[in-house]
């Protein structure tokens, strides 16, 4: 016999072993057994297909001790909100300018005056109410114009709290500090 007919004969005898269809003496009688294959192995015994009668209630393995869970990881520190657009901060403005006029009254001004804008700086905590004071920026220097400028910051006590739209409440490094203009001419349209 050539070695390459060996060699299939060896490796179909394996994979008939292997799935259990022949024994290995049947394969190759005792006396023609190759010399690699010093040890035998064992008979496998013929597969039962009967089944068997007799059930026996054994008792389940102990339990093996639950690891406790592992710890979340540590939450990540929330980013910092986005900014506002120009346009959102725009309307923030717009809609800010809308609710201190809303609140004003404005006393009368001479008909001979220019125009008196008050300017109040404002600070603001992140629920909308003054933080601190307002504070009058630009005070009139002619006394007919002082009672503008009261009337200008008795809106701004009027308007606290300011309500601030829910859209608007992440953006409060933005807006926690504001100077409002307080235009007659504004508040007259």
């Amino acid at each position: 016999m050539s070695v390459q007919s060996n060699s299939i004969v060896l490796l179909f005898a394996a994979a008939a072993l292997g799935a259990g269809v022949v024994e290995r003496d049947r394969i190759f009688p005792p006396s023609t057994q190759p010399k690699a294959a010093v040890q035998q192995s064992p008979p496998v015994p013929p597969a039962r297909p009967e089944i068997e009668t007799t059930a026996s209630i054994t008792p389940p393995a102990p339990a093996v001790a639950a690891m406790p869970p592992a710890p979340p990881p540590p939450a990540a520190p929330a980013p910092p909100p986005k900014r506002m657009t120009l346009t959102e901060q725009a309307d923030f403005d717009a809609w800010m300018i809308k609710t201190y006029l809303a609140c004003w009254k404005p006393a009368p001004q001479p008909a001979d005056a220019d125009p008196y804008v008050a300017q109040v700086r404002l600070a603001f905590k992140p629920d909308g109410s003054l933080a601190k004071p307002p504070k009058l920026v630009n005070p009139p220097s002619d006394p007919a114009m002082k009672p503008q400028a009261k009337s200008v910051m008795q809106a701004v006590q009027t308007c606290n709290p300011l309500p601030v739209p829910a859209q608007y409440r992440p953006f409060y490094e933005q807006w926690r500090a504001k100077t409002i203009h307080f235009n007659p001419q504004i508040a007259a349209r």
